[in-house]
C-alpha cells in the first residue's frame, strides 16, 4: 500500500488540495477560489464557511482526479494565510466574517494602544510592532468598537485553523502561525501574557499552542462524510503560509532569503538566532522548524497591485500578453513610477494610510509602460524588504523566487536587475503546499527532521536569472526617486485619509 500525504492551503484568493507521495515524487493539487469581501474601504473580510466549502470541493477534486485511495493518506497538514481573526463563539461558530491581514480598521486604535503598552513593553514581549491587520489589533478594535460582538468570543483562532477544527474537531495552533498574531513572545514562545493583561484582551480565548509536527487529532466522522477522507487520517497542526512556502523551498538553514509575489509580497529568510529590528520595520516569528526563527519583511501589494491594473483597470484578457508587453519595454518606463500602496504598506514605512500613486505620466506613455512599472514598483517595494534583513545582519548567500509572480520571466529579471543578485527560479510550483505535506509526513513519523525531508523532497532551483548591467544602472537611479515619491507624499495620504 502507497503512503500519502495531504495538505491544505488556505490562501487570500484560494484554496488548494495537495496530495504527495514521496516515495515516487509524484504530486497532485486542486483548488478553488473565492473573493475578498471589502464593506467600505480600508476593510477586509472573507467568510469562513466558504473557506470550508472550498476546502471540501477541493478536496474531494484532488481525490476523484488522482484516484488515490483516502485509505492510503496516513496524515494532512495546513498552510494558511496569517494574521488574520476568525471569532467563534461557545457553540463554535462564527459571529461575524473572518477578518484578515488585509483588513486596516484597526489603523484607528493604535495610537491608544501605544499609550497603554509602550513601544518598548511590546518590542520586549513580541519582538515586533502592532500594526493595523494582525489578529492583536483586530481584537483589540473590536473590544472598543463593538464591546457586544466582543463579548461573544469563546475562541479567537487563525484561518487555517479553523479550517482544522471543521476537520477534526480539536482548536489549536502551532507556534509560526501564533507568531502572526503580533499577540506572541517569539523568543519564550508563549503568548505575550503582559501586553494581553495591559490592553484588557482574554487570553484564554486563544487557542493552545504546540509545534506544527503535532498530532492534533483525526479525521472526524463528519468531516469524513463530507470531504471522503478516512476518520484513519491524521491531522497535524501546520503553520503560516510564508513559513510553509519557506520550507518548500528548502529554506532551512540561513543564507537563504525567499523573494515572495503572491497577492501580497514578502522578502524572508531562515535565522538561528532572533534577530529582530530595533526600528521595528520587520516581523521576526518563531518558525516551523524547531530552534528557528523567520525574518520577514512584507509588502501589502505584491500580486493583487499586478491583478488589478490588468484585469480591473485595461482589462487585459491575460498575463502572456501581459509579460509580452513587459518585454518590449525598457527598464525604468520612460521615466513612469508606480508606488505600489494600494491597501498601505508594511516593510519599511508601517503605513496604513499610504496610497498607490502613477507618477510622471505623458501623453507618451502607454499600457506596456503602465503595466511595466507596477511590476516595477512591486519590486521596489520589495528591495525596501530586503534591505532591511541585510541592515538587521541576515546573511544573504541566495534569493529564490518564489510564488504566483515567480512564473513570470519579466518579473523575475526586474527583481533580479533591482536586487543586483542572481534570482533563483523555484523548482516547484506549489512550494506552500509542498511545505506543509512534509510538515504532515514529520509529523507521521514518515521523516525524522525538516533537514533531511528537505534533502529529499525540494528540487534545486531551474533557472538563474542574472542582473543585467545596463538595466542595473537605470535603476540605481530610479529607486531613490522612488522613495522619494513616497517620502513626499506621505503628509498628503494622511489628509486623505480623514
Amino acid at each position: 500500500m502507497s503512503k500519502y500525504f495531504m495538505s491544505i492551503d488556505l490562501g487570500t484568493s484560494s484554496v488548494r488540495a495537495f496530495i504527495a507521495d514521496f516515495e515516487n515524487n509524484l504530486y497532485y493539487s486542486e483548488g478553488e477560489i473565492y473573493d475578498v469581501i471589502i464593506p467600505q474601504t480600508g476593510y477586509a473580510e472573507q467568510n469562513p464557511q466558504i473557506w470550508y466549502d472550498k476546502t471540501v470541493s477541493a478536496i474531494r477534486n484532488v481525490l476523484s482526479k488522482s484516484k488515490i485511495n483516502p485509505k492510503e493518506i496516513i496524515a494532512l497538514s495546513f498552510s494558511g494565510q496569517m494574521h488574520g481573526l476568525v471569532a467563534l463563539d461557545e457553540e463554535f461558530n462564527p459571529v461575524t466574517n473572518a477578518l484578515i491581514w488585509m483588513d486596516q480598521r484597526s489603523e484607528e486604535v493604535l495610537d491608544e494602544i501605544y499609550r497603554i503598552v509602550s513601544e518598548q513593553e511590546i518590542l520586549t514581549n513580541t519582538q515586533n510592532r502592532i500594526s493595523a491587520g494582525f489578529m492583536i489589533g483586530t481584537l483589540y478594535w473590536l473590544k472598543i468598537k463593538n464591546p457586544e460582538l466582543y463579548q461573544k468570543i469563546k475562541y479567537a483562532i487563525l484561518p487555517k485553523d479553523y479550517i482544522k477544527y471543521r476537520l477534526s474537531g480539536k482548536i489549536t495552533t502551532d507556534y509560526s502561525d501564533a507568531a502572526g498574531t503580533l499577540a506572541f513572545d517569539n523568543i519564550k514562545i508563549c503568548w505575550a501574557s503582559p501586553v494581553l493583561q495591559k490592553l484588557g484582551l482574554d487570553e484564554t480565548i486563544l487557542p493552545e499552542c504546540f509545534p506544527s509536527t503535532y498530532v492534533a487529532g483525526n479525521i472526524t466522522a463528519e468531516a469524513a462524510k463530507e470531504t471522503w477522507l478516512s476518520e484513519n487520517t491524521l491531522v497535524i497542526n501546520g503553520g503560516g503560509d510564508s513559513f510553509m512556502q519557506s520550507i518548500g523551498n528548502g529554506i532551512v538553514s540561513e543564507g537563504i532569503f525567499a523573494s515572495n509575489i503572491g497577492t501580497a509580497g514578502q522578502i524572508s529568510t531562515t535565522s538561528k538566532e532572533p534577530l529582530f529590528d530595533s526600528k521595528m520595520r520587520m516581523n521576526t516569528f518563531a518558525h516551523v522548524v524547531p530552534n528557528r526563527w523567520n525574518l520577514m519583511a512584507g509588502c501589502l501589494n505584491g500580486g493583487i497591485a499586478l491583478k488589478w491594473i490588468v484585469k480591473q483597470i485595461l482589462n487585459e484578457s491575460d498575463y502572456e500578453t501581459v509579460n509580452k508587453n513587459i518585454a518590449q519595454t525598457p527598464a525604468g518606463c520612460n521615466g513612469l513610477f508606480f508606488l505600489p500602496y494600494l491597501s498601505g504598506e508594511r516593510t519599511p514605512h508601517m503605513d496604513s494610510k499610504a496610497r498607490g500613486i502613477f507618477f510622471g505620466l505623458t501623453l507618451g506613455h502607454g499600457r506596456a509602460e503602465i503595466e511595466r512599472s507596477v511590476m516595477e514598483g512591486v519590486a521596489f517595494a520589495l528591495n525596501d524588504c530586503l534591505n532591511v534583513l541585510l541592515e538587521i545582519g541576515a546573511k544573504c548567500d541566495r534569493i529564490i523566487a518564489a510564488g504566483g509572480g515567480a512564473r513570470s520571466d519579466e518579473w523575475l529579471q526586474i527583481q533580479a536587475d533591482i536586487f543586483e543578485r542572481d534570482v533563483y527560479r523555484s523548482s516547484s510550483v506549489e512550494q506552500a503546499c509542498l511545505g506543509a505535506a512534509i510538515t504532515a509526513a514529520i509529523g507521521a513519523g514518515y521523516f525524522s527532521d525538516f533537514e533531511s525531508a528537505c534533502s529529499k523532497c525540494v528540487k534545486e532551483p531551474s533557472k538563474i536569472f542574472h542582473p543585467k548591467s545596463e538595466n542595473v544602472a537605470v535603476y540605481k537611479k530610479a529607486y531613490p526617486i522612488f522613495r522619494d515619491i513616497y517620502q513626499q507624499n506621505k503628509d498628503i495620504f494622511r489628509r486623505i485619509n480623514v
